[in-house]
């Protein structure tokens, strides 16, 4: 007796479930990694935005569109005024260097907390922001 092709096409799905339902404790679900924040450096010499909120293992990505050489620095020994520069216990300093016109320098942050950063070559014009790191 030969098997019908709807007893044949059940039983493969069955079989298939069972094998998937087999792998199942195999499997792991990871938690999708934050997204990239973006952050433009201006002619007009502002961080746009100049204030971002990102979780724990968040990237923020700064992008020079202006016509003049910018960073991004949070580092206390960089700054005129240590008060542009502000680190959560625990967390590095970080400087991008000089970033030209069209150059973009990342940041991934691990430790939570408020960080105050500037630009060195316009921190006394007020080129100053923020990260806010969640848990």
């Amino acid at each position: 007796m030969t098997e019908s092709p709807p007893a044949r096409a059940t039983r493969r799905a069955a079989a298939l479930l069972g094998a998937l339902m087999a792998l199942a404790p195999c499997a792991t679900w990871a938690d999708p990694a934050p997204a990239t924040t973006v952050v433009r450096l201006s002619t007009f010499l502002k961080f746009e935005p100049r204030d971002v909120t990102i979780p724990v293992g968040g990237t923020v990505e700064w992008r020079n569109s202006s016509i003049e050489t910018h960073t991004v620095t949070d580092d206390p020994a960089a700054a005129k005024d240590p008060a542009h520069a502000e680190l959560p216990a625990g967390a590095q300093a970080f400087d991008s260097g000089p970033l030209k016109p069209g150059q973009s320098f990342r940041h991934t942050f691990t430790v939570p907390g408020r960080y105050s950063y500037f630009c060195q070559p316009h921190e006394m014009r007020g080129m100053l922001a923020t990260v806010v790191v969640t848990p």
